[in-house]
């Protein structure tokens, strides 16, 4: 079976995966697979019940699962997007198409994760244990569990993907949890500059804060991005894409993915030591961009507390408008009703805003 998504394709033919591509990166890439050798993972290949892979427009591989088992159970293992290629939900339609075969295939899947719990919840999983998950077989007469490949729900988010979006001082990632050891240091003697920004000041926080964000990715509310700076690759905060708006168009598909007709640009921090230094600049520079001429909404606003002076001169700074006071708005760091400042860019206005970052950036 194929499947195109996204600009690639899904594919289940054995004779097509790459074993050696697969070794290499499962070997030296990935915290399961480096105390097998690559004589083990291409055994394991051969012999496995099932296998998926991921090839993009030049037919290279970039994505695979194998399961080894039968129809009475089955054990998924080796799920893995390489880096350039996360973000587009492959790894979601990789699970589905794994997984989501029709009741009369149905099996008992399990498999071990040590981090990436809300995309196997997607599709049934529950865990058993810190890092066991199993989906159960459905009894007779029970529902079954529902395929979200066939429905399109797993390749809803391919529409938000953005990939990495690269300047010339920082990077957006779409975050992951292998960003975790720099969200930490990256959050570290803030003081005062978090007083109105929530920020992971603990490896445990850290953690539930990217496990809330990927969440929210894969139900395609969110397209969270860690902020990398160029110059020494070191995490130095992080922003999304959220609320996103689906205007009622006459023409639009209910069912196929759509880009958004608008979006909010928050959940926005810098470490202290990037401030005044062209990130935040950057940075709005290129989510802007995407979002007015890849997606192409029709405006993007941001959203601050209202007494953050220091936000509402950053967002006045790159030429977002002053829209108004929305009172109690939203719950404040400090536990209170939130009064938001409201700025905003729209499509007419977009024009004269990037040359203005342009000049911006160039400064910096």
């Amino acid at each position: 079976m194929r499947i195109s998504a996204g600009g690639y394709e899904l594919d289940d033919d054995p004779a097509r995966v790459d074993a050696d591509a697969a070794a290499e990166f499962l070997t030296g890439h990935v915290y399961w697979g480096t105390w097998r050798t690559a004589a083990d993972i291409k055994e394991q290949i051969a012999e496995a019940w099932r296998v998926t892979g991921v090839y993009d427009q030049d037919g290279q591989m970039v994505g695979f699962a194998r399961a080894s088992g039968d129809r009475g159970s089955a054990y998924l293992a080796d799920v893995y997007v390489l880096p350039g290629h996360r973000g587009a939900g492959l790894g979601k339609a990789i699970v589905a198409m794994m997984t989501g075969r029709g009741p009369g295939a149905e099996p008992r899947w399990m498999l071990h994760t040590s981090d990436a719990h809300g995309l196997y919840r997607q599709f049934g999983f529950a865990a058993a244990g810190a890092t066991y998950l199993e989906r159960q077989r459905p009894q007779a007469g029970a529902a079954p569990v529902r395929d979200p490949l066939a429905t399109g729900a797993p390749l809803a988010t391919v529409a938000l993907a953005t990939g990495i979006l690269t300047g010339t001082r920082v990077r957006l990632e779409p975050l992951s949890y292998r960003h975790l050891p720099g969200l930490v240091p990256a959050a570290a003697g803030g003081g005062e500059l978090y007083r109105w920004t929530t920020v992971p000041r603990d490896e445990a926080a850290a953690r539930g804060y990217i496990e809330t964000a990927l969440a929210a990715r894969d139900s395609g509310t969110a397209v969270p991005f860690a902020v990398v700076r160029l110059a020494d690759e070191a995490v130095i905060g992080s922003t999304r894409f959220w609320d996103f708006g689906y205007w009622p168009w006459p023409d639009r598909d209910p069912v196929a993915p759509q880009t958004p007709d608008t979006c909010e640009i928050g959940h926005t921090w810098l470490a202290a030591d990037a401030i005044r230094t062209g990130a935040n600049t950057q940075m709005k520079r290129l989510m802007l961009t995407h979002a007015f001429e890849t997606w192409r909404v029709k405006s993007v606003c941001l959203h601050t507390d209202a007494r953050n002076e220091r936000s509402r001169a950053a967002m006045e700074r790159i030429g977002a408008r002053f829209e108004g006071i929305l009172r109690a708005h939203r719950f404040a760091v400090d536990l209170t009703p939130r009064d938001s400042a409201r700025y905003a860019i729209t499509a007419a206005d977009w024009p004269a805003v990037r040359e203005h970052l342009a000049t911006l950036d160039r400064r910096a």
